[in-house]
């Protein structure tokens, strides 16, 4: 019975032991990963530009669609509201998704929806 315990205790402390081991090699792993990552420096040349002019110039500068030619062409569209038209126009033809249309139109989501 007592050798029971001893056992119980070598093996919890064994196990401690290498639990600990574990947990400094990864510390050691994390910290120099880190230290080598931050002294990494990208060539100027090696980095290419983008310019999203969507971002810059944002929906909202630009002028709201007051008459819409391609749902002209559908007379029963014309009892629509000028939201519902540009609704319409940027749903199905500018292939927009909801979020952005609600976006644009300053609504929420589920109301475009």
């Amino acid at each position: 019975m007592i050798s029971g315990v001893g056992t119980n205790d070598s093996l919890e402390r064994a196990f401690s032991s290498y639990v600990k081991a574990c947990l400094q090699h990864a510390q050691k792993d994390y910290f120099e990963k880190l230290r080598r990552d931050s002294t990494y420096v990208v060539p100027m040349d090696a980095v290419t530009f983008e310019i999203n002019i969507n971002y810059l110039v944002g929906q909202h500068n630009l002028p709201q669609h007051q008459h819409i030619p391609v749902l002209s062409q559908i007379p029963e569209l014309s009892l629509l509201t000028s939201k519902e038209q540009r609704l319409l126009y940027h749903k199905y033809y500018e292939d927009k998704t909801d979020k952005e249309i609600a976006r644009l139109l300053g609504t929420s989501r589920q109301a475009v929806s």
